[in-house]
Protein backbone atom coordinates (compact mmCIF):
# COMPACT_ATOMS: atom_id res chain seq x y z
CA UNK A 1 0.00 0.00 0.00
CA UNK A 2 1.41 3.44 -0.85
CA UNK A 3 2.59 5.67 1.71
CA UNK A 4 -0.84 8.39 0.50
CA UNK A 5 -3.43 6.07 1.09
CA UNK A 6 -2.77 6.11 4.65
CA UNK A 7 -3.35 9.73 5.25
CA UNK A 8 -6.71 9.38 6.78
CA UNK A 9 -5.03 6.85 9.04
CA UNK A 10 -2.06 8.64 10.05
CA UNK A 11 -4.26 12.05 10.65
CA UNK A 12 -6.56 9.93 12.79
CA UNK A 13 -3.96 8.00 14.95
CA UNK A 14 -2.06 11.93 15.64
CA UNK A 15 -5.64 12.80 16.59
CA UNK A 16 -6.32 10.22 18.68
CA UNK A 17 -3.44 9.98 20.51
CA UNK A 18 -3.65 13.86 20.90
CA UNK A 19 -6.65 13.26 23.28
CA UNK A 20 -5.72 10.28 24.60
CA UNK A 21 -2.33 12.01 26.16
CA UNK A 22 -4.66 15.27 26.95
CA UNK A 23 -7.36 13.44 28.57
CA UNK A 24 -4.51 11.36 30.90
CA UNK A 25 -2.57 14.41 31.88
CA UNK A 26 -5.85 16.42 32.96
CA UNK A 27 -7.54 13.31 34.63
CA UNK A 28 -4.77 11.09 36.40
CA UNK A 29 -2.44 14.59 36.68
CA UNK A 30 -4.80 17.21 37.40
CA UNK A 31 -3.25 18.52 34.62
CA UNK A 32 0.35 20.01 33.53
CA UNK A 33 3.26 19.59 36.21
CA UNK A 34 3.94 23.01 38.13
CA UNK A 35 7.14 24.50 37.87
CA UNK A 36 9.24 27.53 39.97
CA UNK A 37 9.77 28.44 36.42
CA UNK A 38 5.85 28.43 35.48
CA UNK A 39 3.98 29.03 38.78
CA UNK A 40 6.68 30.33 40.90
CA UNK A 41 8.16 29.02 44.08
CA UNK A 42 11.57 29.54 46.48
CA UNK A 43 14.78 29.38 45.42
CA UNK A 44 17.94 29.12 48.70
CA UNK A 45 21.45 29.80 47.66
CA UNK A 46 23.85 27.71 50.56
CA UNK A 47 27.85 27.88 50.45
CA UNK A 48 28.91 24.68 51.87
CA UNK A 49 31.95 23.76 54.02
CA UNK A 50 34.27 22.13 51.34
CA UNK A 51 33.63 18.56 53.39
CA UNK A 52 30.09 18.86 52.60
CA UNK A 53 28.47 17.95 49.17
CA UNK A 54 25.18 17.78 47.08
CA UNK A 55 24.69 13.97 49.04
CA UNK A 56 24.73 16.46 52.22
CA UNK A 57 22.46 19.08 50.99
CA UNK A 58 19.87 16.59 49.27
CA UNK A 59 19.69 14.50 52.39
CA UNK A 60 18.93 17.38 55.15
CA UNK A 61 16.35 18.71 52.57
CA UNK A 62 14.69 15.22 52.67
CA UNK A 63 14.98 14.86 56.38
CA UNK A 64 13.14 18.35 56.90
CA UNK A 65 10.25 16.89 55.24
CA UNK A 66 11.05 18.99 51.26
CA UNK A 67 11.27 16.04 49.06
CA UNK A 68 10.41 17.56 46.12
CA UNK A 69 13.06 19.98 46.40
CA UNK A 70 15.21 20.22 43.34
CA UNK A 71 19.32 20.62 43.96
CA UNK A 72 21.26 22.38 41.43
CA UNK A 73 25.20 23.00 41.38
CA UNK A 74 25.90 27.05 40.74
CA UNK A 75 29.76 26.97 41.51
CA UNK A 76 31.32 24.15 41.68
CA UNK A 77 34.73 25.52 42.98
CA UNK A 78 32.64 27.47 45.80
CA UNK A 79 30.73 24.70 46.54
CA UNK A 80 27.26 26.71 46.11
CA UNK A 81 24.32 25.10 45.68
CA UNK A 82 20.67 26.24 44.75
CA UNK A 83 17.97 24.99 46.88
CA UNK A 84 14.14 25.19 44.82
CA UNK A 85 10.83 24.23 46.10
CA UNK A 86 8.15 24.82 43.60
CA UNK A 87 4.75 26.19 44.32
CA UNK A 88 3.42 23.34 45.49
CA UNK A 89 5.65 22.74 48.66
CA UNK A 90 5.25 26.79 48.96
CA UNK A 91 1.56 26.99 49.07
CA UNK A 92 1.53 24.07 51.57
CA UNK A 93 4.62 25.98 53.70
CA UNK A 94 2.65 29.09 53.47
CA UNK A 95 -0.62 27.48 55.01
CA UNK A 96 0.78 25.90 57.85
CA UNK A 97 2.49 29.64 58.46
CA UNK A 98 -0.71 31.00 58.71
CA UNK A 99 -2.50 28.21 60.98
CA UNK A 100 0.84 28.57 63.51
CA UNK A 101 0.36 32.21 63.10
CA UNK A 102 -3.24 32.22 64.14
CA UNK A 103 -2.56 29.75 67.00
CA UNK A 104 0.45 32.47 68.27
CA UNK A 105 -1.30 35.57 68.05
CA UNK A 106 -4.25 33.58 70.00
CA UNK A 107 -1.76 32.56 72.69
CA UNK A 108 -0.21 35.81 72.79
CA UNK A 109 -3.71 37.48 73.17
CA UNK A 110 -4.87 35.13 76.14
CA UNK A 111 -1.29 36.11 77.75
CA UNK A 112 -2.10 39.74 77.49
CA UNK A 113 -5.13 39.38 79.37
CA UNK A 114 -3.13 37.90 81.99
CA UNK A 115 -1.15 40.47 82.09
CA UNK A 116 1.76 38.44 81.19
CA UNK A 117 4.84 39.43 78.85
CA UNK A 118 4.38 38.05 75.22
CA UNK A 119 7.70 36.26 73.86
CA UNK A 120 8.69 38.06 70.78
CA UNK A 121 8.24 34.62 68.59
CA UNK A 122 4.73 34.87 69.18
CA UNK A 123 4.19 38.25 67.62
CA UNK A 124 6.75 37.02 64.79
CA UNK A 125 5.53 36.17 61.32
CA UNK A 126 8.02 33.85 59.72
CA UNK A 127 8.30 33.84 55.97
CA UNK A 128 8.38 30.59 54.05
CA UNK A 129 12.27 31.22 53.59
CA UNK A 130 12.58 31.04 57.53
CA UNK A 131 10.59 28.27 57.85
CA UNK A 132 12.48 26.10 54.97
CA UNK A 133 16.05 27.29 56.68
CA UNK A 134 15.03 26.57 60.91
CA UNK A 135 14.11 23.01 59.56
CA UNK A 136 17.35 22.74 56.87
CA UNK A 137 19.90 24.35 57.85
CA UNK A 138 20.36 22.76 61.73
CA UNK A 139 20.51 19.29 60.12
CA UNK A 140 23.74 20.77 58.29
CA UNK A 141 25.01 22.22 61.22
CA UNK A 142 24.52 25.66 59.22
CA UNK A 143 23.27 29.29 60.44
CA UNK A 144 21.70 31.52 58.26
CA UNK A 145 24.79 33.05 57.33
CA UNK A 146 25.44 29.82 54.80
CA UNK A 147 22.37 31.12 52.83
CA UNK A 148 24.10 33.72 50.69
CA UNK A 149 20.29 34.71 48.59
CA UNK A 150 16.47 34.17 49.04
CA UNK A 151 14.69 34.38 46.20
CA UNK A 152 10.86 34.10 45.62
CA UNK A 153 9.71 33.81 42.34
CA UNK A 154 6.33 35.26 41.56
CA UNK A 155 3.73 33.67 39.21
CA UNK A 156 3.34 36.49 37.27
CA UNK A 157 6.96 35.70 36.29
CA UNK A 158 5.68 32.70 34.71
CA UNK A 159 2.44 33.94 33.12
CA UNK A 160 4.92 36.40 31.28
CA UNK A 161 7.30 33.44 30.36
CA UNK A 162 3.89 31.26 29.11
CA UNK A 163 2.79 34.88 26.89
CA UNK A 164 6.61 34.97 25.23
CA UNK A 165 6.26 31.44 24.65
CA UNK A 166 3.27 31.13 23.05
CA UNK A 167 4.18 34.29 20.79
CA UNK A 168 6.98 32.49 19.37
CA UNK A 169 5.10 29.71 18.90
CA UNK A 170 2.48 31.30 16.76
CA UNK A 171 5.48 34.02 15.31
CA UNK A 172 7.58 30.94 14.11
CA UNK A 173 4.24 29.25 12.56
CA UNK A 174 3.87 32.57 10.76
CA UNK A 175 7.20 33.11 10.11
CA UNK A 176 7.66 29.18 8.32
CA UNK A 177 4.43 29.85 6.66
CA UNK A 178 4.94 33.02 4.75
CA UNK A 179 9.03 31.55 3.72
CA UNK A 180 7.16 28.67 2.20
CA UNK A 181 4.41 30.44 0.09
CA UNK A 182 7.04 32.78 -1.36
CA UNK A 183 9.15 29.74 -1.87
CA UNK A 184 7.08 26.99 -2.70
CA UNK A 185 3.06 27.44 -3.33
CA UNK A 186 0.70 28.39 -0.56
CA UNK A 187 -0.80 24.27 -0.32
CA UNK A 188 2.65 23.51 0.87
CA UNK A 189 2.42 26.48 3.31
CA UNK A 190 -0.31 24.92 4.57
CA UNK A 191 1.13 21.37 4.38
CA UNK A 192 3.81 22.65 6.48
CA UNK A 193 1.79 24.74 8.98
CA UNK A 194 -0.64 21.47 9.85
CA UNK A 195 2.80 19.39 10.35
CA UNK A 196 4.50 21.72 12.51
CA UNK A 197 0.89 22.15 14.55
CA UNK A 198 0.91 18.54 14.72
CA UNK A 199 4.19 18.47 16.26
CA UNK A 200 3.92 21.37 18.68
CA UNK A 201 0.44 19.66 20.21
CA UNK A 202 1.70 16.25 20.62
CA UNK A 203 5.13 17.61 21.95
CA UNK A 204 2.83 19.33 24.91
CA UNK A 205 0.46 16.30 25.30
CA UNK A 206 4.06 14.66 25.99
CA UNK A 207 5.24 16.26 28.36
CA UNK A 208 2.23 16.39 30.05
CA UNK A 209 1.42 12.99 30.07
CA UNK A 210 5.35 12.62 31.20
CA UNK A 211 4.85 15.54 33.83
CA UNK A 212 8.20 16.40 33.17
CA UNK A 213 8.59 19.98 34.55
CA UNK A 214 7.97 23.19 32.13
CA UNK A 215 11.17 25.27 32.16
CA UNK A 216 13.09 27.19 29.32
CA UNK A 217 15.04 24.42 28.60
CA UNK A 218 11.31 22.44 27.80
CA UNK A 219 10.47 25.62 25.51
CA UNK A 220 13.92 25.66 23.74
CA UNK A 221 13.11 22.07 23.04
CA UNK A 222 9.72 22.76 21.46
CA UNK A 223 11.78 25.61 19.52
CA UNK A 224 14.12 22.96 18.04
CA UNK A 225 11.28 20.22 17.43
CA UNK A 226 9.89 22.98 15.46
CA UNK A 227 13.24 23.98 13.06
CA UNK A 228 13.75 19.89 13.04
CA UNK A 229 10.24 18.94 11.44
CA UNK A 230 10.26 22.00 8.89
CA UNK A 231 13.90 21.27 7.23
CA UNK A 232 12.60 17.48 6.88
CA UNK A 233 9.46 18.76 5.72
CA UNK A 234 11.21 21.12 2.60
CA UNK A 235 13.48 18.44 1.30
CA UNK A 236 10.16 16.00 0.91
CA UNK A 237 8.68 19.48 -0.83
CA UNK A 238 11.78 20.47 -3.14
CA UNK A 239 11.99 16.94 -4.67
CA UNK A 240 7.65 16.90 -4.88
CA UNK A 241 8.44 20.18 -6.91
CA UNK A 242 11.50 18.37 -8.70
CA UNK A 243 8.99 15.11 -9.79
CA UNK A 244 5.83 16.87 -11.00
CA UNK A 245 5.76 18.75 -14.33
CA UNK A 246 2.14 20.51 -13.87
CA UNK A 247 0.08 21.58 -10.79
CA UNK A 248 -2.62 18.99 -10.97
CA UNK A 249 0.34 15.98 -10.80
CA UNK A 250 0.68 17.60 -6.89
CA UNK A 251 -2.59 15.40 -6.29
CA UNK A 252 -1.04 12.42 -7.85
CA UNK A 253 -0.80 9.25 -5.40
CA UNK A 254 3.05 8.28 -6.97
CA UNK A 255 4.42 11.37 -7.37
CA UNK A 256 3.90 11.81 -3.76
CA UNK A 257 5.14 7.93 -2.55
CA UNK A 258 7.94 8.59 -5.19
CA UNK A 259 9.07 11.82 -3.31
CA UNK A 260 9.14 10.51 0.03
CA UNK A 261 11.05 7.11 -0.82
CA UNK A 262 13.80 9.50 -2.57
CA UNK A 263 14.62 11.44 0.64
CA UNK A 264 13.58 8.40 3.08
CA UNK A 265 17.16 6.90 3.65
CA UNK A 266 18.50 10.93 3.74
CA UNK A 267 15.88 11.35 6.46
CA UNK A 268 16.10 7.77 8.33
CA UNK A 269 20.21 8.60 8.37
CA UNK A 270 19.94 12.10 9.28
CA UNK A 271 17.23 11.16 12.44
CA UNK A 272 18.91 8.06 14.07
CA UNK A 273 22.66 10.63 13.98
CA UNK A 274 20.48 13.35 15.61
CA UNK A 275 19.17 10.68 17.97
CA UNK A 276 22.84 9.67 19.04
CA UNK A 277 23.24 13.06 20.28
CA UNK A 278 20.32 13.35 22.21
CA UNK A 279 20.73 10.06 23.25
CA UNK A 280 24.36 11.09 24.65
CA UNK A 281 22.65 14.05 26.72
CA UNK A 282 20.52 11.92 28.64
CA UNK A 283 22.68 9.09 29.08
CA UNK A 284 25.92 11.57 30.55
CA UNK A 285 24.15 14.78 30.46
CA UNK A 286 23.42 17.02 33.80
CA UNK A 287 19.72 16.10 35.34
CA UNK A 288 18.82 19.86 33.97
CA UNK A 289 19.31 18.96 30.81
CA UNK A 290 17.61 15.13 30.70
CA UNK A 291 14.14 16.27 30.13
CA UNK A 292 15.08 18.77 27.04
CA UNK A 293 16.85 15.61 25.84
CA UNK A 294 13.70 13.24 26.48
CA UNK A 295 11.70 15.90 24.53
CA UNK A 296 14.01 16.27 22.01
CA UNK A 297 14.15 12.46 21.36
CA UNK A 298 10.42 12.64 21.18
CA UNK A 299 10.39 15.60 18.77
CA UNK A 300 12.84 13.84 16.43
CA UNK A 301 10.56 10.86 16.13
CA UNK A 302 7.26 12.87 15.71
CA UNK A 303 9.14 15.41 13.49
CA UNK A 304 9.79 12.75 11.35
CA UNK A 305 7.06 10.83 11.14
CA UNK A 306 4.68 14.36 10.55
CA UNK A 307 7.09 15.59 7.29
CA UNK A 308 5.98 12.25 5.70
CA UNK A 309 2.50 11.04 6.83
CA UNK A 310 1.22 14.73 8.06
CA UNK A 311 2.60 17.42 5.57
CA UNK A 312 2.56 15.94 2.55
CA UNK A 313 -0.54 14.07 2.95
CA UNK A 314 -2.22 18.01 3.55
CA UNK A 315 -0.59 19.26 0.17
CA UNK A 316 -3.20 16.78 -1.40
CA UNK A 317 -5.88 16.99 0.00
CA UNK A 318 -5.70 20.75 -0.34
CA UNK A 319 -5.48 20.29 -3.82
CA UNK A 320 -8.03 17.54 -4.58
CA UNK A 321 -10.55 19.79 -2.71
CA UNK A 322 -9.27 22.73 -4.89
CA UNK A 323 -10.15 20.74 -7.90
CA UNK A 324 -13.33 19.99 -6.76
CA UNK A 325 -14.58 23.48 -5.92
CA UNK A 326 -13.36 25.21 -9.44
Amino acid sequence: MSISRLKYISMTLSFVAAIVMFAATFSIYGGFKRSITFNGGIRLTLVLPPEMGKENLAGAVDEAGFEQATIRVTDIRQNIFDVELGPDVRDDIADIIKQEFAANRARANEMKEQGLEVPEELLRRPTVSDYIEERMLPLLGLDSGSVISRETIAASYGQNLQSLALQLFFGTVVAIGLYLTVRFDFPFAVGASMALVHDIVLTLAFIGIMQLEPSVPLVAAVLTIVGYSINDTIVIFDRIRENINDRQQATVEGTIDLAITQTLSRTIVSSILTLLSVLALMLGGESSLRDFAIVLLFGIIIGTYSSIFIATPVVQIYEQMRGRWK
